[in-house]
Parts: structure tokens; C-alpha cells; sequence
């Protein structure tokens, strides 16, 4: 009678055990697995009847931290998590509580494993998404404080610039060389600005045809001093006679510091020699030009390749990268409809190559000399600009075109002085206190409505979404400062002319 109690007790264990939903294993003293259930091998991906036979170790089979067994062995209960490896090589996150207990009158542990791979890759997800949210909400943030930056910088910037070229136009040979690289310096500043608001607001690119080797060797200008204070050794291959690339070239000035920068840093504790080569060429099967920055260093381990452009991974030591720059890189480079890929030589470092389509149609000649300023006969101008600096600059381009200027502080003193006169062209700031660009404009619209074509924008500034779609919608022509003379004197010149402004070459 007893050994059926027994035989039956056996049973309804051996029933429970296999019923489980958990993955059961029973560990004996030696540290092997002498005992498991169906749902511990599902888990592992072994189908009905494949699991491995008994008793296994850690070479063969399941294997949680030795010292979290000898713990259970002594009596503890343990809770832990745990990664081990599937079947198929894939990562198994486990969630394991471990009691001791006694099996045929020896020590066991019973472990009891539940699959938390999902619920682990949940939520990462979501954690992924709220620092995502979280970054965009950063960004946008950023963008409106680099708005406000922009204007400020740009107002002097265009003073530097129309101030610069005027020189230019009327200097001697050597004031005229002075000037030049005064007009340079600002503009590249310009650049500058655009670049970081670009980046913050995340911007659909601005797309003209663009010379690859201009932009690499402007980007190698840019870093070369971090460059050449690392002790580094540049080495530059650009093939000549390229084709133009269609492409916003401040974004693709972004992406290549990206690279080099990267490049940069992964050398820092590199041995010399220390070498970074960039270079240039034109795939003509594929019709794209690339552009390929390698280095030296000590590469991307096999296993993070495939994560190096997702946002916020780095391999870079704490305070050295915030793992946004490769992910915005690529984001860049996709929306221009090209390619960024990753090598690893075996003889080490890595080589980062852009492949970007190049210029078809009439796009491809964008390069050419522009047209001469429309000669016209002069006008009546109003200028409307809260920037004293900005108004005499503007003023004096349009006065040395022939044209009758009259300047206007805010949008309120314009309104006074077009109650009093008759302007044939209107340029008025968009950011001003009181009553701004777009305020004015509606104002024009309501009170002369003939006149509202006569309007345009200078901005400071990349404009806001709402703003951006307010000109749009108004159709008026944009001149975004910093400005050249010629630019100006053309805009002027078309829309007084002909009623519309026609898009540059």
C-alpha cells in the first residue's frame, strides 16, 4: 500500500512538474541538470522530443551562475535574471528563482526559469521611444533657442558681408583682396548657423548642385586644427573632373566632420603613425560619386557593426560622444537618396563611404557662371528693419543701384510712410518687435491690397513651421541674411519689373 502512495505521489509530481508553464530543472550536487520539463526546452527552441539527454552540465546544456547554485545549495532562495543562449545562438533573457531542496535523499535545486525576452525587448522599445521623445523634445528646444541665436548673428553678419562686397566693388586691388576674405570668414559663419539650425529643426535639405571636393577640403579646414594637434596624418585623394552632386552642401559639410571627427577621436589612443584618408571618385555603373574616410585605428569589434548607426549607441568613452552623430549622418545622407556604409579591413581601422547620385538634366549644370544683375530704371524702395545697421546697409546697396530709398524702423512707422508715398518695392524684416513682417504684411494686404505683391521677406533666420508656411502661402520672395549686394539688387530689380521674382540659377 505504501509503495502505491508512493508510486501515485510520484506521479502527480511527475504531472505538475511537466505541466508547468515554466521551465523546471532539477540540479544535483555536482552542479548537473538531471531533471527538466517540456516547457524548459520549448523555451530554449527544442521541439517535442529533441531535448538533449540526461544529466547535462554547463557545457551542455542550460547554465545559470555557479555561484547563484551554491547560494540555493545553502539554503538560500534566490531570485535572479539571467541571459543565456538559444538553440539557434539568439539571446534568451530568463527571470530564474532557485529554492533548495531534497531528492532522493540528496541536496538538489530546483530551478524555475520564465522567458522574459519580450518583456525585456519591450521594454527597451519603450524606453528607447520615451529618450527619443525626450531627445525630440531637446531638439525642438534647441531649435528655438538657435532661432533666436541665428537672428542675432546673422543681423551683423549681414551687415559684415554687404559691407564686405561693397569694398569689394569699389576698393583698390588691395582692399578688394581684403575684403574678400573678410566675405569669406562671415559667410563661412553663416554656414555655421545654418548647419545647427538645420540639425535642430531637422529641415528637408536644400538641394543644389554641389562640387563633392569643395565641401571635403572646406570640412578638412574646419578640423584641422584637432587634426593637427593629435599628431595626425592626413592624407587626401580627390579625383578631378567630378560630376556635380545634387545636394544640400551645408548638411553634407555636417556629415563629413561627423567622420572625420570620428575618425579623430578613434586615433587618440592610437600608436603612431596616425593616419586619416579621405578621398574622392566617381563610380560610373553606379552613376554616384563617393566620398571615403578612413582610418587606422583600432576598428569596430564584429559584433557592434550592425548598431553603429542606431541613434544614441556609442562606443566612445563616457563625456566623448552623445551616439546621435552617425544616426543623423545617415539620416542626411538617405534623404539626399544615398548610401552610408561601415568597413572593417582586416588589417584594421574602418572606412565610412557616402555614395550620393549624381546631378541629371538641368540640374547638372547649376554650376554655371549666374546672369548679371537686370539693369532697370530706379525706384522707390521701403525698407523696414527694427536693425539700424541692417537698414544703412540695405539702403546703401539699393542707393548704388540708382533706386530711391526710404527706411522705416517698425512695422508701424512703415505703415506711416505708406500712407504718405508710393513704394514700388517693400522689404521688411520678419522678426521685429511690436508689430512684425508677417503682421505688417496682412496689414498691406487689408489696407492696399495692390501693393502686397510688392512685399518681401528678409529673415535672420530659418523660419519657423509656422512661419514657413505662412510665406509660403503668401508666395512672396525670401532674402535670408546674410545677403550679397547682387542678390538683393536682383530680387528688386525682377519684382519691379515684372510683378515676381525668378528663382536663382
Amino acid at each position: 500500500m505504501a509503495e502505491a502512495a508512493l508510486r501515485a505521489s510520484e506521479e502527480q509530481y511527475r504531472a505538475m512538474f511537466n505541466a508547468s508553464i515554466d521551465g523546471l530543472a532539477l540540479w544535483n550536487p555536482a552542479g548537473q541538470i538531471v531533471d527538466t520539463n517540456p516547457a524548459l526546452w520549448r523555451m530554449y527552441g527544442y521541439g517535442d522530443g529533441q531535448s538533449p539527454a540526461l544529466p547535462l552540465d554547463c557545457d551542455t546544456g542550460p547554465c545559470y551562475h555557479t555561484d547563484f547554485l551554491k547560494a540555493v545549495a545553502a539554503g538560500e532562495s534566490i531570485h535572479s535574471e539571467v541571459t543565456d543562449l538559444r538553440k539557434d545562438g539568439s539571446a534568451l533573457e530568463l527571470e530564474v528563482h532557485g529554492i533548495p531542496m531534497q531528492y532522493q535523499g540528496q541536496p538538489h535545486v530546483l530551478t524555475i526559469a520564465r522567458d522574459i525576452t519580450e518583456k525585456k525587448r519591450s521594454a527597451g522599445e519603450l524606453a528607447r521611444q520615451r529618450e527619443s521623445l525626450y531627445q525630440r523634445e531637446k531638439l525642438a528646444a534647441l531649435g528655438s533657442l538657435l532661432a533666436g541665436v541665428a537672428h542675432e548673428l546673422n543681423n551683423p553678419l549681414s551687415v559684415v558681408v554687404a559691407r564686405a562686397v561693397l569694398l569689394e566693388e569699389q576698393g583698390d586691388s588691395v582692399t578688394q583682396a581684403a575684403a574678400l576674405k573678410i566675405r569669406t570668414a562671415a559667410e563661412r559663419c553663416a554656414r555655421i548657423v545654418r548647419t545647427f539650425l538645420a540639425m535642430a529643426r531637422q529641415q528637408q535639405p536644400e538641394r543644389g548642385a554641389v562640387a563633392v571636393n569643395d565641401v571635403v577640403s572646406a570640412a578638412l579646414d574646419m578640423t584641422a586644427y584637432a587634426v593637427r594637434t593629435s599628431s595626425i596624418e592626413v592624407t587626401l585623394d580627390l579625383s578631378k573632373g567630378l560630376p556635380l552632386i545634387l545636394a544640400d552642401a551645408d548638411q553634407l559639410h555636417q556629415v563629413l566632420l561627423n567622420l572625420i571627427i570620428n575618425a579623430q577621436q578613434s586615433l587618440q589612443d592610437q600608436t603612431a603613425p596616425r593616419r586619416i584618408r579621405v578621398s574622392s571618385c566617381f563610380d560610373y555603373l553606379a552613376n554616384v560619386v563617393c566620398i571615403t574616410v578612413a582610418d587606422n585605428g583600432p576598428g569596430i569589434p564584429a559584433h557592434l557593426r550592425a548598431r553603429v548607426f542606431e541613434p544614441y549607441f556609442t562606443t566612445k568613452p563616457t563625456g566623448m560622444g552623445t551616439g546621435v552623430g552617425l544616426a543623423v549622418s545617415l539620416g542626411i545622407v538617405e534623404a539626399h537618396d544615398g548610401t552610408l556604409t561601415l568597413d572593417c579591413p582586416a588589417e584594421g581601422g574602418a572606412v565610412f563611404t557616402i555614395a550620393l547620385p549624381v546631378c541629371t538634366g538641368k540640374s547638372a549644370g547649376a554650376d554655371a557662371e549666374p546672369s548679371g544683375e537686370p539693369s532697370m530704371t530706379p525706384r522707390t524702395i521701403l525698407i523696414v528693419d527694427d536693425e539700424a545697421e541692417i537698414r544703412e546697409a540695405l539702403a546703401e546697396i539699393l542707393t548704388g543701384a540708382r533706386h530711391r530709398v526710404v527706411t522705416a524702423g517698425s512695422g508701424r512707422e512703415a505703415l506711416e510712410r505708406m500712407a504718405e508715398d508710393h513704394y514700388d518695392v517693400i522689404l521688411t524684416d520678419i522678426r521685429m518687435p511690436d508689430l512684425d513682417g508677417r503682421a505688417l504684411y496682412q496689414e498691406i494686404e487689408q489696407r492696399w491690397p495692390g501693393h502686397a505683391g510688392r512685399v518681401v521677406f528678409v529673415t535672420g533666420d530659418t523660419l519657423t513651421s509656422a512661419l514657413r508656411e505662412f510665406v509660403s502661402e503668401s508666395g512672396r520672395p525670401v532674402i535670408e541674411k546674410p545677403f550679397l549686394p547682387s542678390e538683393v539688387r536682383r530680387i528688386v530689380a525682377e519684382l519691379a519689373m515684372n510683378g515676381e521674382v525668378a528663382p536663382p540659377d
